[in-house]
């Protein structure tokens, strides 16, 4: 097999998706779509309004972007998660590839990001930014799952770089920022506590509201049943952060599952299915 030189590696095909949705007391009020990256609205009879994007390209590789923007206004309920686990493949130049969330939410309302999870092959790169911009009295809950490689295959992943930034601001004021970022060689900084403790796969869930900081009791209580994860639930001024550690993908992927239907009080979007 020929090997691929710089300069083929700089024209290669890149992938491009941008999507831009806003619902505005329970109606469409905008819908764009372009390149790689589409949205479907499927039917459900749960009080919350489901959103499923989907990346064409069929995943990611390095110099790839997609933009993703959401709005919830008004008295709207929107959940908005992903067709499948979104899969990022090893990169064959410099550049990581780049996935943008911004979501907005205002008024009254509520917006759920329940994307399925993300797959990190060797020798990927990532780099990914989530930013909220909420008002006083919406509410917010975004859950996010992590894979060093698939667990059925045994794949290990050795090298790569990820990043993975989150920023949530409440009437203009920052209130919640924390960074992850590993590079070169993985799969030993992985086994540090500070990162994966050793776990091929972990979610962090992260829940604003005034309610936040009442239901963190619960939470613990759910989660101390189950000593295969490992958990550290944390609440202070509005929010509510759940950190989960394993090293079985299909079972962190059911126990989130079921945590997150119990504690919305909605089904699972179906697609999770």
């Amino acid at each position: 097999m020929q090997a691929i030189t710089k300069t083929e590696q700089t024209d290669l095909q890149r992938a491009r998706g941008t999507i831009d949705l806003v619902m505005t007391d329970g109606k469409l009020e905008r819908f764009y779509q372009s390149g790689s990256a589409k949205i479907f609205l499927p039917k459900t009879y749960a009080r919350t309004i489901e959103a499923v994007l989907v990346n064409t390209a069929g995943g990611l590789t390095g110099g790839d972007e997609f933009r993703v923007k959401l709005g919830a206004e008004g008295n709207t309920h929107l959940t908005v998660s992903t067709q499948t686990a979104e899969r990022v493949y090893r990169a064959l130049g410099p550049k990581n590839a780049e996935m943008r969330v911004n979501m907005t939410v205002a008024g009254a309302a509520t917006l759920h990001w329940l994307p399925q999870e993300t797959i990190l092959f060797d020798g990927a790169g990532f780099a990914r930014h989530l930013d909220v911009q909420m008002v006083e009295g919406a509410s917010f809950l975004g859950s996010e799952m992590m894979v060093f490689g698939r667990t059925a295959m045994q794949e290990t992943v050795r090298q790569g770089s990820v990043r993975d930034q989150w920023r949530i601001w409440c009437d203009g004021r920052l209130i919640h920022a924390e960074a992850f970022r590993l590079d070169g060689q993985i799969v030993q900084k992985r086994h540090q506590k500070a990162s994966a403790a050793g776990n091929v796969c972990f979610a962090t869930t992260l829940y604003v509201s005034r309610d936040a900081e009442a239901k963190a009791d619960a939470v613990r209580g759910f989660f101390n049943r189950f000593a295969d994860v490992q958990t550290a639930v944390s609440a202070w001024q509005g929010k509510l952060v759940v950190r989960c550690l394993c090293n079985d993908t299909a079972r962190l992927k059911k126990l989130s599952a079921q945590f997150i239907e119990q504690f919305r009080q909605i089904a699972n979007p179906r697609v999770w299915n």
